[in-house]
């Protein structure tokens, strides 16, 4: 009895150590290592504000255009050599650029927002288009698009599912508003491409007029109907926008998704917005800085109810006037890791990786501590080598980096 007693004990000894060695693999599996990265100077750019990376000269390569807002300066960098060279002196005060071919020559031209102030919200608010030259080192062609006091954010989106981009127009406060509440509701609204594009004043159509100090804007196919969908991040938190019905007539669903932090009535909600999958199922989840250029990073998972807010979940609570966030696969196992980082004191930049299978825990890695004052982000495969590299501009840093992805192998 004794004898087997013994050997009972050592089998299952055995068994458990098999198991958590087991385990252990498993988790190894489950969280491989993580990509490294390079860090390499693109240019100065004192003032930095967006960064964008598109193929400027059409040679096959992502190139970085860089916008700042004091001293105004709007530039692209070519890729790999990264000279500079200066897009228009027709404009000032920049404050954001979204790059698309307007005129449908197969260039790349860029609408930008300009003659920005936060406080002027009865005037200013430029919206311009900047036309790309065959030669597009030269000085680019300046076309009028609108104007809407504060206008912050641009994105292009197909929005009637009818194969053309329109441009959507943010502002970031409403017209007269004034601080500290700035309680008056943004104009959020859409801009078609007209047929003399170069010469007609574009027309809006609104979309929205309650939300306020209206900061973040993503644009994505929610639903999967082949109409891009709108997440946008105000004092009001995070809000969806679905458009319905005829290009003609469109109507628009507005669902709010999070509350944002709502502690102060003078600095609330939530300043951006990104949007990821998880798991093999690809389950969708939400990322977020709050409150408006807060401290926090926020990650929403769906809640068990559909018509519930979803679940909100602080992954870190250090960053000071956090400002730039996006989501995206940097290791290619098929979920999106989150990238964000701060301009304040401090200027860090960081990534998150899940670690659980909820979207609840997330692990901090850092990416750039102490010379990258994040205001602006973007991500593209910048080398050529299959993997996706991150870029960032940095306002009190004044410096844009390439962080180029060396793989978990090296």
């Amino acid at each position: 009895m004794c004898a087997m007693g013994s050997r009972w004990y050592v089998a299952m000894g055995l068994f458990l150590v098999a198991g958590q060695t087991l385990l252990a693999q498993e988790t190894q599996k489950a969280t491989p290592p993580f990509p490294q990265f390079k860090a390499h100077v693109v240019g100065r750019l004192p003032g930095g504000y967006k960064v964008a990376a598109v193929d400027v000269d059409r040679d096959g390569k992502p190139d970085i255009i860089g916008l700042a807002t004091t001293p105004s300066c709007l530039a692209w960098y070519k890729n790999p050599t990264w000279e500079r060279h200066i897009l228009t002196s027709g404009a000032k005060e920049f404050i954001d650029l979204a790059p698309f071919d307007i005129d449908g020559d197969e260039r790349i031209d860029i609408a930008i927002a300009d003659a920005f102030g936060m406080s002027r919200t009865n005037a200013g608010g430029l919206v311009h288009w900047l036309q790309c030259p065959s030669d597009p080192t030269q000085e680019w062609a300046i076309h009028t698009i609108g104007a809407e006091p504060t206008a912050h954010r641009l994105r292009w989106a197909d929005l009637d599912g009818a194969g053309r981009k329109e441009l959507i127009v943010a502002p970031i406060m409403g017209r007269d508003a004034k601080a500290p509440l700035w309680d008056v509701g943004v104009k959020l609204a859409f801009y078609r491409i007209p047929e003399t594009r170069a010469t007609e004043t574009w027309k809006p159509i609104l979309i929205d007029d309650r939300l306020t100090v209206l900061h973040g804007l993503c644009v994505v196919d929610w639903d999967k109907d082949g109409r891009d969908d709108i997440l946008t991040a105000s004092f009001e938190g995070v809000y969806l926008f679905q458009s319905r019905g005829p290009a003609d007539r469109l109507s628009w669903n507005k669902t709010q998704l999070g509350s944002g932090a709502q502690a102060s009535p003078a600095q609330r909600g939530a300043s951006e917005i990104g949007v990821g999958r998880l798991g093999r199922d690809g389950r969708r989840f939400l990322a977020a800085i709050e409150p408006w250029h807060g401290d926090k990073v926020v990650v929403y998972t769906p809640a068990s109810e559909p018509e519930a807010l979803w679940q909100r979940t602080v992954i870190d609570t250090t960053f000071k006037e956090g400002h730039a966030l996006l989501c995206a696969d940097l290791d290619g196992d098929g979920q999106d890791e989150i990238v964000a980082g701060y301009r304040g004191p401090g200027a860090s930049l960081c990534i998150y990786g899940c670690r659980d299978v909820l979207g609840n825990r997330w692990e901090r890695i850092a990416l750039d501590e102490g010379d990258m004052a994040a205001s602006g982000l973007d991500v593209a495969d910048l080398n050529g080598d299959g993997r996706l590299d991150l870029i960032s501009v940095g306002t009190a840093t004044a410096n844009i980096k390439w962080y180029e992805n060396l793989g978990s192998g090296r």
